[in-house]
This record gives C-alpha cells, sequence and structure tokens, in this order.
C-alpha cells in the first residue's frame, strides 16, 4: 500500500537507524572476549520506558551507545542540532543523558554499583558538526576506529556477575514494546509475492523460476512464496493461514505450488473446510 508522507518518513528514519546501527555492530564484532554486547534493548524503570542502541559490559565498567545516523553539516546549539536547510533535530545529548539516568536506576535496582559511560556516535561518514564543546561525549565518524581500539583496551574481561547482569537485562528486555504503526487491513494491500533483491512485488507468477521485472534478479518461485506467507504472519498473527487466505494473498499464479508449500512448510491443522496451517 501507498504509505501517508508521516508513515514513509517514519519508515525511512528507522530505516536510517537500524543502517547506523549495523554499522556499529561491524565494530563490536572486534571488540573480543573483553566485553559483552547487548543491541537494542527496551526497558523500562519506574514506568519510563527506555531504548538502548548498544551497551557494552565489562568488569570495570559500562558504556552506553547512541547511535545516529545523520547527514549534512549541522551546527551545535545545547537543544538542537540545526541544519544548513534549517531544518534542527533534537541535540542527541538530552536523549543520551536521559536514558544513561534510567538505565542507572535500574541498575540501582537490581543491586548493582557499575560505573556507565554514556556516548553519542555519528556513524555517517557525510555528518560535519561545528561548534560541539569538547565535552559533549559525541564520537564522530573519523573517531570511531580509534574510539573502539581505546575501549577495547579499557574494558576488562567481564567475569560471572557481568554475565548474570547481561542475562537479567536481555530478560527484561519487551520485545512486544508497541511502536507507532499506519493501520491497514488485508483488502487494501496488494497481493503477490515479493523480490528478495530489491522487494518489487510480482502479482502473478508461473514455473520454478521467475525474472523480477524491476532489477532482473532471478526468483525461485517456491522459496518467493514462502517468504510472502512469512509476511502474511507477521501482518497479521492473529489470522489463521487457511489454503483460500494464502492463494489470494501470493497473487495470480500457480495455485498448486502455493498449495505444495503449506503442505511442505507447515502443520495443517483440523480437516476439509476447517483446515489452516500454523
Amino acid at each position: 500500500m501507498r504509505l501517508e508522507k508521516k508513515h514513509y518518513n517514519n519508515y525511512l528514519n528507522f530505516d536510517k537507524g537500524f543502517t547506523g546501527e549495523c554499522g556499529i555492530d561491524e565494530q563490536t564484532e572486534q571488540l573480543g572476549p573483553n566485553c559483552l554486547v547487548l543491541n537494542d534493548l527496551q526497558l523500562e524503570i519506574r514506568l519510563a520506558p527506555f531504548q538502548i542502541d548498544t551497551l557494552l559490559i565489562g568488569s570495570n565498567k559500562i558504556v552506553l551507545l547512541e547511535i545516529k545516523n545523520f547527514e549534512g553539516v549541522h551546527q551545535w546549539g545545547e537543544r538542537k542540532l540545526t541544519k544548513e536547510s534549517g531544518l534542527s533535530l533534537e541535540n542527541p545529548t538530552l536523549q543520551v543523558l536521559k536514558t544513561q539516568t534510567r538505565l542507572e536506576f535500574l541498575l540501582e535496582n537490581l543491586d548493582c554499583q557499575m560505573r556507565v559511560e554514556a556516548y553519542v556516535v555519528f556513524i555517517n561518514p557525510e555528518f560535519t558538526l561545528f561548534n560541539a564543546p569538547n565535552d559533549a561525549g559525541y564520537i564522530l565518524p573519523s573517531q570511531i576506529p580509534d574510539f573502539f581500539r581505546t575501549i577495547q583496551k579499557q574494558l576488562t574481561k567481564p567475569n560471572a556477575e557481568q554475565h548474570k547482569l547481561a542475562n537479567t537485562l536481555v530478560n527484561l528486555h519487551d520485545p512486544d514494546y508497541p511502536c507507532k504503526m499506519p493501520e491497514y487491513s488485508f483488502d487494501q494491500l496488494r497481493k503477490g509475492i515479493t523480490c528478495p533483491k530489491c522487494g518489487t512485488l510480482a502479482e502473478t507468477f508461473k514455473g520454478h523460476f521467475q525474472i523480477c521485472a524491476n532489477c532482473g534478479q532471478r526468483m525461485n518461485v517456491k522459496r518467493s512464496i514462502k517468504a510472502s506467507i512469512e509476511e502474511f504472519r507477521i501482518l497479521f498473527p492473529a489470522e489463521k493461514m487457511i489454503t483460500s487466505r494464502m492463494l489470494e494473498w501470493c497473487g495470480s499464479g500457480d495455485k498448486a505450488c502455493v498449495y505444495r508449500v503449506l503442505k511442505e512448510e507447515y502443520q495443517a491443522i483440523g480437516k476439509n473446510s476447517g483446515r489452516y496451517y500454523v
């Protein structure tokens, strides 16, 4: 479906943020056994929710990283960063300080006295920031490699106590924390199977393989049908996967192929008209 502008912009922001976090993952993978790495935690303290992009836990301290994938030239301000175009963004220092404070409250509840350091990491190489104070806790793109080399030297290998803390934080993570999704229904969504490379929807299909009309990718029809069914399960978790619904969802194509995927990849519950798959 076509997203409203506000929802599309929100999607772009989420996508850009995810790309930035993946870039930091490449750095944290090099830290080795000197720390435990927790990504994308959704936590709560005193009924106040907070989200952590990356948390590094050593035996001597905890390092909290707020990842920003901003791009372009910005002027620093105490409350906001302003682009050359005049567009303003909230100063991420405000966000990371709030996150750090709530994490410290949570650690106190867990009887953990470890010190927490917090940094804002600007991952995009095309980001420039002017007039920021030296003590802002910012890691600019050119500083990232050296920052992680320094962190690797500073952190010491976590012991059983830190492993217990990491497991506790993972168990406190709320995977079902609500986000503002656009409203949608089955009838208003286009039907078909998606290209695994570019995501273009093929509303008709036949045979074992099909060429994507947009990017030329050779699509395995059976795998694409399975992927589309999995997307249905994400979008409509409360709805039963019945054969007629899946035939409609996958678009106009080889119905026997859709049925084979259901039969081979899922478990049938019930008989005849009451049958559905899990």
